[in-house]
């Protein structure tokens, strides 16, 4: 693709600038706005302001308005397809599953709804978590281009340039940020990719519940091939995240640069069992439309000028002047403690009761959800992650000795210890067992369709005990804590403590239930933050 003049690129720029301030000034705090008071007059109002502009013809190509149908699709799929929290009224939940549906329609056909189905889905529908706001930052980035067009009226073909150059700084930003912040991590910038030990990361998910499937003894085996490869695999890793400072030197670069994003996020995927699928399908569906534009009438969204203007929207999302991807860089350690849950059935049988069954909250309780439950000093985060490379050497000198863990926890560890969010806690397991022990129903899907339930992000479902899924209602729930540890000199994988921190007996029975379920939430719920939005 030929560079044009760089005069040419000025009214791109001015779209693009336009575009990115539209989006930290006017959709985002609507969006917050909305999504923490969703009331249908403030959504009205919201979309009626914007309506007038929907009148004007767009410029969108027919290629970037599927890709834009696409992630709709896909979120809404995600939003429609979670199961109900049963400590809720049900009605009301069906109800934004609806609207969600409506509104997603409505969007693919006018855009202004857009506006309206974005507040519901990270409002009601919990749609702000981690693993979808890339895909959802890439809807409020559109929908800022549209409102900037829809006035300023550029030419077609600067309108789209400026579209693909906002589309694809908001997705490549979710990975420069990352390199960034291992690039902080230590005192020289290639201090993460020389000293990390990646496959401690391997380790400490399978110790989590990925992959549990697999025998130790054969994790071992990969795991020993693995840690020969960590400078290289951590070297790749920063150079793909950092690829995107230089993607819009050209067409087919920022392609196979949205491909390779895709193949990364499998691959941690599978090394991990942290499944970025909305990331995933939204960069392969942006590559796949650019992929299928003309070759031309979109030119000054390549060459050096372009490059400039997306390294500038980068670095300043970088900073969190526009959007706030997650930093997502920290030391690998091979040490691992979490809470874990289990049910007893009234058969008596034991089952773990693992993140997936939690929907709609998978992602709490995929995680680090339960630390509060215990006195015990915490000294890492999902996964056995830290941010003192000292701390993680010390964890593996440690290896399975007691004295020097204690050591260690009490110099380095945190006590998350809280009795009110114990009792919240308490209350919605309780509540959420006793309705389902009475019948009531968890899935918005029925039987024959559940398979199409959109997949999780936390893929810890395995451990210990078989999966309860159900099959019978439950009459104990027990938590306990666990700590466990690889040891990288001889493969070993350990357990070195195992206890119950709480037992809740739903024989007996629980009284103010509706007041302790609505307190209960307030653990797995919250308002969307700035942050997210």
């Amino acid at each position: 693709m030929p560079t044009p003049p760089v005069p040419s690129y000025v009214v791109t720029a001015a779209v693009v600038a336009a575009a990115v301030a539209c989006y930290r000034f006017a959709v985002s705090p609507a969006v917050r706005a909305l999504a923490r008071h969703p009331t249908p007059l403030a959504t009205g109002a919201a979309v009626a302001v914007i309506a007038p502009l929907a009148l004007r013809p767009s410029p969108l190509p027919e290629q970037l308005r599927w890709f834009v149908v696409s992630v709709i699709a896909l979120l809404t799929w995600r939003g429609a397809t979670s199961d109900y929290d049963v400590t809720l009224p049900i009605g009301p939940q069906r109800r934004d599953k609806l609207l969600l549906l409506f509104l997603a329609v409505a969007s693919c056909l006018w855009a202004p709804f857009l506006l309206a189905w974005i507040a519901v889905f990270c409002g009601r529908l919990r749609g702000w978590q981690h693993h979808a706001m890339m895909p959802v930052r890439l809807l409020k980035a559109y929908l800022a281009w549209f409102l900037v067009t829809a006035v300023l009226a550029p030419p077609p073909p600067d309108s789209t340039a400026g579209l693909v150059l906002v589309l694809g700084c908001v997705s490549l930003s979710h990975y420069v940020k990352p390199a960034w912040s291992k690039a902080r991590l230590g005192p020289r910038p290639w201090s993460w990719a020389w000293h990390n030990r990646t496959h401690y990361l391997m380790a400490s998910a399978y110790s989590w519940g990925w992959a549990r499937f697999l025998p130790s003894g054969k994790v071992s085996q990969l795991l020993r091939r693995a840690r020969v490869v960590d400078r290289p695999i951590n070297i790749l890793t920063m150079v793909v995240e950092a690829a995107g400072l230089v993607a819009f030197l050209d067409s087919r670069l920022l392609i196979a640069i949205l491909v390779t994003t895709a193949l990364f996020n499998l691959t941690v995927a599978l090394a991990s069992g942290i499944l970025f699928w909305e990331n995933i399908a939204a960069n392969i569906g942006l590559a796949t439309a650019l992929g299928f534009l003309p070759e031309t009438g979109y030119d000054t969204a390549f060459g050096w000028p372009a490059a400039l203007v997306a390294l500038t929207v980068i670095l300043l999302s970088t900073a969190d002047l526009l959007w706030q991807p997650w930093h997502l860089g920290w030391w690998d350690a091979p040490f691992t403690a979490r809470v874990h849950w289990q049910v007893e059935t009234v058969s008596g049988a034991a089952r773990g009761l693992y993140n997936d069954y939690m929907c709609p909250y998978e992602r709490e309780f995929g995680r680090v959800e339960g630390y509060f439950l215990t006195d015990e000093p915490v000294l890492h985060g999902h996964l056995g992650i830290v941010w003192d490379r000292r701390l993680r050497d010390l964890l593996v000198q440690a290896g399975r000795d007691r004295d020097q863990l204690h050591t260690l926890k009490q110099t380095y560890g945190r006590t998350h210890r809280d009795e009110e969010r114990s009792a919240e806690h308490v209350a919605f397991l309780t509540a959420m067992f006793t309705r389902l022990n009475a019948g009531a129903r968890k899935s918005p899907l029925p039987r024959w369709l559940r398979r199409l339930k959109a997949p999780g992000g936390q893929l810890y479902r395995w451990g210990d005990l078989p999966a309860y899924c159900g099959e019978e209602p439950v009459r104990r729930i027990t938590i306990r804590y666990e700590e466990r540890c690889y040891l990288p000199e001889t493969g070993d994988f350990v357990l070195l403590d195992d206890r119950v921190v709480r037992e809740i007996d739903l024989s007996t029975p629980m009284t103010d239930l509706e007041d302790n379920t609505t307190c209960a939430r307030s653990s797995s719920t919250a308002a969307p933050t700035s942050e997210s939005c």
